[in-house]
């Protein structure tokens, strides 16, 4: 009885702890809309200032990310997946990068906003 009691309150808490968590990215076309780049395409990212060469900004990428229980998620997971959508929207690159991050109780939030970018020829 002991360890059916243990169980159940091991599985509860480990469901309180990953089930409380949101993840929801996506982008929006700013104009016309083009093929996804393949998954292993290297997207390019300036946290500041913009690519010397010739663009067009084609979409608003946008990631946001809820957790709960001291669970916090990076930067870098963060841009990761801005990147997977970069690329879903057919971009080269990405500019003007904003982290931001906040709390609202015990939950943490990374929200990861850029402007996906082609290079003309």
């Amino acid at each position: 009885m002991r360890f059916a009691t243990a169980l159940v309150l091991t599985v509860g808490l480990a469901l309180c702890v990953v089930g409380c968590a949101t993840t929801q990215s996506g982008f929006r076309p700013l104009g016309a809309t083009y093929p996804p780049k393949p998954a292993d395409f290297k997207v390019e990212v300036f946290q500041t200032g913009a690519p010397s060469r010739p663009f067009e900004r084609i979409a608003r990428l946008d990631t946001h990310f809820e957790k709960t229980h001291f669970v916090h998620t990076t930067e870098a997971t963060g841009m990761t997946e801005l990147e997977k959508q970069a690329r879903a929207a057919g971009a080269d690159a990405i500019i003007e990068v904003r982290v931001m991050r906040s709390t609202v109780g015990e939950t943490f939030v990374l929200h990861v906003t850029g402007i996906g970018i082609r290079y003309l020829p």
